[in-house]
């Protein structure tokens, strides 16, 4: 059961670009964040707690498949649900893995 949700600022950021783009984007989060409620296992696990769940873009048209995608990682027993970043698809494939430990790293000293 999640009980908390958090945001890193590079998270917000990134949303902040693609709300510019996809209008839709607000509501298509809210259901993912609904859907994650419910089942925050789904999505491929990357490590240290981290998975990559897609998200579909309404405005965009394509569907989840080429959507974007949302690095998310599950703390403290799987009670906090912390947001690491969002991006389109199209922008890039993949997240690099030094960039996901700076961000988990920043988040150490909150």
């Amino acid at each position: 059961m999640i009980e908390s949700v958090k945001f890193t600022d590079e998270f917000l950021k990134a949303f902040k670009k693609l709300r510019k783009r996809y209008k839709s984007l607000p509501q298509d989060f809210l259901e993912l964040l609904e859907s994650l409620k419910h089942n925050p296992e789904q999505g491929s696990s990357l490590r240290n707690g981290m998975r990559k769940v897609r998200i579909s873009f309404a405005s965009k048209g394509r569907g989840k498949r080429g959507g974007g995608r949302v690095i998310i990682r599950l703390t403290m027993s799987d009670t906090c649900l912390s947001f690491l970043y969002i991006y389109d698809k199209e922008d890039m494939s993949n997240v690099a893995d030094d960039f996901l430990d700076q961000i988990i790293m920043e988040m150490s000293g909150e």
